[in-house]
């Protein structure tokens, strides 16, 4: 295995970096300048930047003082993703703000499923933008841009278009400019080819001087073809007016968030978790991703490395929950206006898992050239699980359907229920109807076969649950009686079968004593009262056996449970979080905000986190962003306001808790 020391050495902690994005993509930048991730033009493209999976050979494209290695200072510019990194020595100081131009973030309307982005609806292209502005003395800077097309996969060349106007860079099918603006107002400028021997991949540099108040742009543009990519470098990227872009894109980003309506503690951390959620859906369709990320490890050296950029039905509907949450109602319509378009007959038919833009077929494959971050291989690209049999899935789909409908927001946007979207439910609910007693891959997507996993259950009945109260509360056509009889026959044969009572818990699935984390979810999602003894007990196990010494949780304990996969995995924020939520729910309130603000210390300078924590080395794991950590950090933040609010109710009059919840 790796020693830690090399993480060190030769790569970046995961949650060090800030990530930007136009809610088409999205690339990771480095403190030092570095743009180590990055897939132009979507999520799913392949990576022309990847350095943070082989520090060797992965492309980067960074922009840093030219006199030392320094990490810079890196912040949001306020209610947005747009990021700064501030760089000082002792000749000057210099900021380097990034950010990927966006028109709207309004989700809606939504263009199609077929096709990738290239353009903005004004016709310029997608690109990233980086601008460099000496604040005080006198800095030399240095611009290094290494493309390395299709994951480091293919060759590239690299032409310098025109000393001060750019270069380009193809292979493997792709085409990238690189636009120089503002060079030709310095005394101080050059622009080379570096090539080494050794590497298929040339790299550009440019050397700058800039005096307090001067300034230059490096802009990252795709083109479909070599034409359209040289017409960006002699043409328009040079035409655009990136100072109004930045304006219009910083006040897209806080008009969106500023519609948020959650009022209580931890804001500034729920607002940044917002805006890395939004990051991280899909303009052109709806769609929205697991993480920005491929192959980010559970563990240093281990293979559980696994492509998170595609659509969990799961994981979208856990993001549009947290949406609404904070009052954000418009990705819950265009995800399911998404969801109607995918192409599925029945319930039989219905996929865990998609592409961006509705792809079901998402063939796995490891990339053997790269040695991946910290040398942990494999790098995967795609995902096996995309066939794998997961009830869970339609309780979560039915429940983000049932949330919309419930808050309104089908009037809001004068649509109603019925129709196609009910079609569409009742289908589903009558293939629970005849498959909950299934097994399944569960909600880990275990490699190691199926069974009757407690929480597939659950979420089975979570489908009748909210059929049944739509079809009545609207009266819609429906086999209520049978629907009724499956739910009732779902929670007793749970309870019967699900509980072990010399355990004192619920187990992972029927037959077995293994504890499993995602049985937290029984009463967030209505099944149990959280109060209820078995669910005391449940937590009560679940922190004697399944926490580290910082209590941190697991999902499951990777010894005792046979998932198909080698190696061990940190423990799960997500999985922590929904333990904040039932001490809270519990009102052992005091427990709950203290693993609440243990859990906030490993999140990166930025407020940003990724799937898992290894809390002995004090590393964060897995791919990065994760949405889901995010929704858990807003849900959890919630709930311990609720909670509290409960509290204050019990102990004081109507009025005065009243008060309290305005200053709230």
């Amino acid at each position: 295995m790796v020693g830690i020391n090399e993480l060190n050495r030769n790569y970046m902690p995961i949650n060090s970096y800030g990530v930007i994005g136009d809610c088409h993509s999205a690339v990771l930048v480095s403190p030092d300048g570095s743009v180590d991730w990055g897939c132009l033009p979507d999520f799913d493209s392949p990576a022309i930047f990847c350095r943070l999976l082989d520090a060797e050979r992965g492309g980067y494209f960074q922009v840093a003082p030219e006199e030392g290695t320094i990490p810079g200072l890196q912040r949001y510019l306020r209610g947005s993703n747009v990021l700064q990194t501030r760089f000082t020595s002792i000749a000057g100081e210099m900021v380097l703000t990034d950010f990927m131009p966006v028109e709207t973030l309004s989700a809606w309307p939504y263009r199609g499923m077929n096709n990738n982005t290239w353009q903005l609806e004004n016709g310029s292209c997608h690109s990233l933008v980086r601008i460099v502005e000496c604040t005080q003395g006198e800095m030399s800077v240095v611009m290094r841009l290494k493309v390395t097309p299709d994951y480091a996969g293919a060759d590239s060349t690299v032409e310098i278009v025109h000393e001060t106007l750019g270069a380009l860079i193809n292979g493997g099918g792709q085409h990238v400019a690189l636009a120089i603006v503002g060079a030709d107002l310095l005394p101080s400028y050059t622009v080379q080819i570096a090539q080494d021997k050794e590497d298929r991949h040339a790299s550009v540099e440019a050397h700058v001087t800039l005096r307090e108040g001067e300034r230059i742009l490096f802009v990252v543009g795709m083109g479909r073809t070599e034409a359209s990519a040289r017409r960006l470098i002699e043409e328009e990227l040079h035409t655009r007016n990136f100072d109004a872009e930045l304006a219009h894109t910083l006040h897209a980003w806080r008009q969106w968030i500023a519609t948020c309506t959650y009022q209580g503690p931890y804001a500034e951390y729920v607002e940044r978790s917002a805006l890395a959620l939004k990051l991280m859906t899909y303009a052109p369709t709806g769609a929205i991703v697991a993480a920005p990320t491929t192959s980010l490890p559970e563990q240093i050296g281990g293979g559980r490395n696994w492509d998170y950029r595609f659509t969990w039905l799961r994981d979208a509907t856990f993001t549009l929950y947290a949406f609404n949450v904070l009052g954000f109602t418009e990705e819950a319509r265009a995800f399911t206006h998404w969801l109607r378009r995918l192409s599925f007959a029945d319930g039989e038919d219905l996929q865990i898992m998609y592409g961006i833009r509705g792809e079901r077929h998402l063939p796995e494959r490891e990339l053997s050239h790269l040695s991946g971050y910290c040398s942990s291989g494999p790098v995967r690209v795609g995902n096996g699980a995309f066939d794998q049999k997961q009830l869970d899935v339609f309780g979560e789909v039915l429940d983000c359907i049932h949330l919309f409908r419930r808050q309104g927001s089908f009037e809001r946007f004068g649509e109603t229920l019925d129709g196609p979207l009910w079609s569409m439910m009742r289908t589903l609910v009558d293939h629970v109807c005849e498959h909950w007693q299934d097994p399944d891959n569960g909600i880990w997507e275990v490699r190691g076969g199926m069974r009757h996993f407690i929480y597939s259950k659950a979420m089975c009945w979570v489908a009748l649950d909210r059929g049944i109260r739509a079809a009545q509360q609207l009266e819609l056509d429906a086999d209520l009686q049978r629907w009724m009889n499956v739910r009732d026959q779902i929670r007793a044969d749970i309870l019967c079968n699900g509980y072990d009572t010399t355990l004192g818990a619920f187990t992972q699935s029927y037959g077995d004593s293994t504890l499993d984390a995602s049985n937290l979810l029984l009463p967030l999602i209505g099944f149990i009262a959280p109060d209820d003894p078995r669910m005391r007990s449940t937590v009560d196990r679940t922190i004697e056996q399944l926490t580290d010494e910082h209590g941190f949780v697991y999902r499951y304990l990777t010894d005792d449970t046979d998932d198909g996969c080698e190696g061990e995995e940190g423990t799960f924020s997500i999985c922590s979080f929904w333990l904040v939520d039932n001490l809270a729910m519990q009102g052992r309130i005091d427990e709950a905000r203290s693993l609440y603000e243990r859990l906030l210390n490993y999140a990166g300078r930025l407020g940003l986190f990724s799937e898992e924590i290894d809390s002995k080395n004090n590393m964060s794991l897995g791919n990065y962003p994760q949405a889901f950590t995010h929704i858990a950090l807003i849900n959890s933040a919630n709930n311990l306001r609720k909670a509290e609010i409960r509290l204050s109710e019990q102990h004081t009059d109507p009025v005065i808790a009243a008060i309290r919840l305005q200053k709230q």
